[in-house]
């Protein structure tokens, strides 16, 4: 038997800052020697935060209005906003109806404030993995702008490997695809079906080994438990049954379904949908989907160990 390798997969970061700082105690808390994010990493929305004079400032936050006073209430609001993955943005009254007046000053502040996180973030992995013997894969998903992946590259320990073969160890090698078929979010990176699939062939035509391949892609396969969302209705609501309950329907990626079917890879990591926290056994593959909790600052995960023989043990874990 070979050696063995522990992998801890998450998705879906979508900018909390509080998970990110749990994922960096991965390699101590779980002995973990690959970590990998599959997508998804920035956040999704502003808040606002108006300074109204006399060392006083407001926001809405979270369906609250809050108020603190002095720099320790501000800096405490601002980690409690990054916590959960929106991004705190200081201004006065004036700088507030400039940004809801102009979809461009929007735009442009919201690029500005994803910037600033991401490299927060890659300062603290380089910072704190500095000289552990973890590798580090995080790539951009189908919800993230491309600035993203310029950067991935500032960081000295951090490798993105979106639409490109990795090796994790000697024995495995990774795909990695961070796109979505298409959502009704349109998203920078939701692809049709057919694109997707010539994507993944021609990535995979560099794979020596199929078998023994990671196929790490941000949308998971079509028609299993792991690819089940809300149903939704013209405006963008969920629709519930007779019950009460969300109509559950699958929104995964065929041509995801059928690039795991033809190739066979061992194992399968996947996000996306993050209410379809599970496993699901496609052929020979082991798909896996930890979901993401990130409004409440939980960080999901999925542990699993790998040898040259293949998947020898898996567990979805939080915390």
């Amino acid at each position: 038997m070979g050696k063995k390798v522990r992998i801890f997969f998450a998705s879906d970061l979508h900018g909390s800052e509080k998970c990110f700082a749990k994922l960096l105690n991965v390699p101590r808390i779980y002995k973990a020697n690959v970590i990998i994010v599959g997508g998804d990493v920035s956040g999704k929305m502003i808040i606002p935060i108006i300074e109204v004079g006399g060392g006083e400032y407001r926001a809405r936050f979270l369906g609250e209005e809050i108020v603190v006073r002095g720099r320790s209430g501000l800096e405490k609001l601002v980690d409690k906003i990054r916590a959960v993955g929106y991004y705190p943005y200081v201004t006065d009254r004036r700088g507030l109806e400039e940004l809801e007046s102009s979809d461009r000053k929007l735009e442009e502040i919201f690029e500005e404030l994803i910037v600033e996180s991401i490299r927060r973030w890659i300062k603290l992995a380089d910072e704190k993995m500095r000289g552990l013997n973890v590798k580090f894969f995080m790539m951009p998903g189908n919800d993230d702008p491309y600035i993203v992946e310029d950067l991935l590259k500032e960081s000295e320990l951090i490798v993105n490997p979106d639409r490109g073969v990795v090796m994790v160890d000697e024995y495995h090698e990774m795909l990695s695809l961070g796109v979505s078929n298409i959502t009704p979010w349109n998203c920078p990176r939701d692809l049709p079906e057919e694109e997707i699939g010539k994507l993944i062939d021609s990535i995979a035509s560099s794979l020596e080994r199929p078998e023994k391949a990671i196929f790490n892609i941000h949308v998971p396969p079509y028609g299993t438990n792991i690819d089940l969302a809300p149903k939704l209705d013209e405006n963008l609501k969920p629709i519930l049954t007779p019950g009460g309950e969300y109509e559950l329907v699958h929104v995964g990626s065929i041509a995801v379904r059928k690039a795991i079917e033809r190739y066979g890879p061992m194992l399968g990591l996947h996000g996306h949908i993050h209410e379809a926290r599970g496993i699901y056994r496609l052929k020979k593959s082991l798909c896996v989907n930890p979901g993401s909790e990130y409004t409440e600052g939980i960080l999901r995960g999925a542990l699993i160990d790998i040898d040259n023989k293949g998947v020898r043990d898996y567990l979805l874990i939080q915390g």
